[in-house]
């Protein structure tokens, strides 16, 4: 500006200076994740060599042993460990991030997830890995990471608020908390909770764990910032960002929310530049409509407690329907063979193996959540952003709750939201294109697992009807039915092709034919593509 250089100094030198002070010199901040077990596995080792036997301990004990090493002086770890290649994996990832941070600043890195979190624990492991490092300084009092447990199942859902508790309630990770400015960082997973549960239950346990995890989280004084992991289907925590964040909890949201783009959506909300402005600016509005208007509870308490009463009476009864189907013995064989999840690997789009390690090929415990959702997609079934939810419903009403119901739809938005999801996903299920599959290439003694797929998608659609009014789903919105009609048209041809490539490929004699199976996986690129929200 002295030297007269206006243009240079309000244009491309503003931009830059811009750029810099909101991303740093990095491309993106990093998350890091890592499962609960790597570090109990490292721990294990390192106490070994100080005589302490870490894994004939319990949970408990393990809690008070790490909440006393936090507190301890000395360091566990000699300069160079000695662990085996997996220990030393998992070890070192906590040297990188403090080189890194070194060289590119703070902001590279701020969140360690801890994945299967299920007890405090489990992330007290990873803070005395993270000390060995040198992120914490227990004596000082400075943390240069914040933990986050992440809490995926069911089982761990209910006791969201017992393990935030526990943690919030050791002195020296209370410190850690407090250099970190008082916040507390959650995460929460849709798929796993899905999978094993249903949506229903999933959804339900997810609003309920965020209610008792901001009690914790006030009594402890600390402010609580929940991560969302949500995935592209309904299945998967799904479908439009505005709605869900409205939807949450009153008060959960405080000036702050982080979630997952995963898949496919990054491209269809993020793709062009008008369409990523479009989403975030939708996502802001709904932060700050959240934050400033959500503050105290949407319910009346006579009705919160009535209504919450009568939402646990139908997650009951969908989880029910839902392990019935999940616990057949049929089911692992009936899903394999009338989905193309084989040909998933394939893809080389993952960012995952589509199982766990040592899984086998019929284990449905070992397949991950991604795959699980993505095969039902492509067979047209959508067992996942569905099923239990009609059986719910049923058991609710003849429990003589209807009026409670109706009530719910109209003045409860986590409810409503629920219910348009639902709807959207009913719309892209068509069980006639689920019948070629399971016709085809399901044998006999597996079909009567369809025989339950329609009976409990029939039940929902009629429960969903009487409940919203309509003679038809989503005829309250005729431009998103219309757009999914137009599409559906175009993918039944793909559907056909890929029924007839799948029956060719698993029958075929000799090597497998490398343009027959490029084609196979064009078809799942295609049936991805016009469903969008697949995975």
């Amino acid at each position: 500006m002295a030297n007269k250089g206006e243009l240079v100094a309000s244009g491309q030198l503003a931009d830059v200076i811009r750029d810099v002070s909101c991303w740093g010199l990095h491309l993106a901040t990093l998350d890091i994740r890592e499962h609960a077990d790597a570090h109990h596995g490292v721990l294990a080792a390192l106490f070994d060599r100080v005589g302490q036997a870490y894994d004939s301990l319990t949970r408990n004990q393990q809690l008070q042993l790490l909440s006393a090493e936090l507190d301890s002086r000395r360091p566990l770890a000699p300069p160079a460990p000695g662990l085996s290649e997996a220990n030393a994996q998992t070890y070192e990832v906590f040297n990188v991030i403090r080189n890194a941070q070194n060289e590119f600043g703070p902001e590279v890195v701020e969140s360690y997830i801890v994945s299967m979190t299920r007890g405090a624990e489990d992330v007290l492991a990873a803070v005395v890995l993270a000390r060995e490092a040198g992120l914490v300084d227990m004596q000082g009092e400075s943390a240069r990471i914040g933990f986050v447990p992440l809490l995926e199942t069911v089982s761990e859902l209910k006791l969201a608020d017992r393990v935030v508790d526990d943690l919030l309630s050791v002195p020296a990770y209370r410190r850690i908390v407090a250099a970190r400015g008082d916040l507390q960082e959650v995460m929460l997973g849709y798929s796993d909770s899905n999978k094993e549960a249903g949506i229903t239950t999933s959804q339900w346990e997810i609003h309920q764990a965020q209610r008792r995890i901001l009690e914790v989280a006030q009594r402890h004084r600390t402010r609580v910032v929940f991560f969302h992991g949500r995935g592209g289907t309904v299945g998967r925590g799904g479908g439009p960002t505005h709605d869900a964040i409205l939807s949450l909890p009153a008060g959960t949201l405080n000036g702050a929310i982080k979630l997952t783009e995963q898949g496919e959506v990054i491209s269809d909300k993020y793709g062009l530049t008008v369409l990523a402005q479009e989403n975030l600016e939708l996502m802001m509005a709904a932060t700050l409509e959240a934050t400033v208007l959500h503050t105290t509870p949407e319910l009346p308490p006579a009705d919160r407690d009535r209504w919450y009463s009568t939402m646990t009476t139908v997650s009951e009864h969908a989880l029910a329907a839902y392990r019935q189907l999940a616990d057949d013995p049929n089911l692992p064989g009936y899903f394999m063979n009338s989905s193309p999840v084989d040909q998933l690997s394939s893809l080389r789009l993952g960012s995952r193996p589509s199982r766990r390690p040592d899984g086998g090929r019929s284990d449905l415990q070992a397949l991950r959540a991604i795959p699980w959702v993505f095969g039902w997609t492509q067979s047209r079934q959508i067992v996942p952003g569905w099923y239990g939810v009609g059986s719910g419903i049923e058991a609710a009403r003849q429990a003589g709750l209807e009026g409670d119901l109706l009530e719910m739809r109209q003045g409860w938005r986590f409810f409503s939201t629920f219910l348009s999801n639902i709807e959207m996903t009913l719309v892209k299920t068509d069980l006639g294109i689920a019948h070629r599959y399971v016709d085809v290439l399901v044998p006999p003694p597996l079909q009567g697992i369809f025989d339950k797929v329609e009976a409990e998608h029939r039940r929902t659609v009629e429960q969903i009807l009487w409940l919203t009014g309509q003679s038809e789903i989503l005829e309250s919105a005729p431009v998103l039915r219309r757009t999914l009609s137009v599409r559906a048209s175009y993918l039944a041809p793909i559907h056909d092709l890929q029924v007839s490539l799948l029956k060719r490929v698993r029958t075929a004699v000799g090597p497998p034919d490398p343009e027959l199976e490029r084609a196979l996986l064009f078809t799942i690129n295609g049936i991805a593509a016009g469903l969008r929200n697949t995975g």
